[in-house]
């Protein structure tokens, strides 16, 4: 692969990554049966799209245009996105753990799980994508990735819109949860300006 020829420390950056593959496919043994029928073809599509668009980008550009996976020169910049992607991989195996019982690509509602790293945000796994993602950028500052990636960024928020739609209909209380808890981290408290005596 082209990345590991011209990054040899790539092969040690996607060790976090494989474990956390082992432990989606463990995870799709375990999960539960869904409370719902199957989504539909365009929920369908834009899960898998959202899931295999940066992959099938690297695969592509490594043949056909490998300077557009060109490393970054600066050195600060490309230890940043080192950092980026090695934490957030290894932090993904946090929420992939507690969702180990309704992990699926498609939209499915199994159970709803509010705790551990949910507590935080609805959608810590793609918000730490978004961390691994970055730091990939930071590694391959190039325009034609950081295009791939905000058209990535896109498709992942059309993708959480057809999963909330079916946790929505699935679990009333979702809304009361949707409503606490911000998409990718805490919601900010709302700032009310402290009015002044006269």
């Amino acid at each position: 692969m082209v990345l590991w020829r011209q990054t040899p420390e790539f092969g040690l950056l996607i060790l976090p990554g494989l474990l956390q593959d082992l432990l989606v496919a463990v995870s799709f043994l375990l999960r539960r049966r869904p409370l719902t029928g199957p989504p539909g073809f365009a929920p369908r599509l834009v899960a898998y799209a959202n899931t295999f668009l940066i992959m099938i980008f690297i695969l592509l550009a490594g043949r056909t245009h490998p300077e557009w996976l060109q490393p970054t020169t600066h050195v600060g910049v490309r230890s940043a996105g080192a950092v980026m992607w090695l934490s957030g991989a290894l932090l993904a195996l946090w929420p992939i753990w507690y969702l180990r019982h309704s992990f699926s690509l498609e939209p499915a509602a199994r159970t709803l799980v509010i705790s551990g790293p949910y507590r935080l945000a609805r959608h810590p796994i793609y918000t730490i994508y978004i961390l691994i993602n970055l730091g990939i950028l930071l590694r391959h500052l190039t325009l034609p990735f950081a295009v791939v990636l905000t058209a990535w960024f896109t498709l992942l928020l059309v993708r959480i819109r057809f999963e909330e739609a079916v946790l929505s209909r699935a679990f009333p209380e979702y809304q009361e949860y949707r409503r606490r808890v911000g998409a990718f981290g805490p919601r900010l408290p709302a700032f009310s300006p402290v009015r002044q005596g006269h």
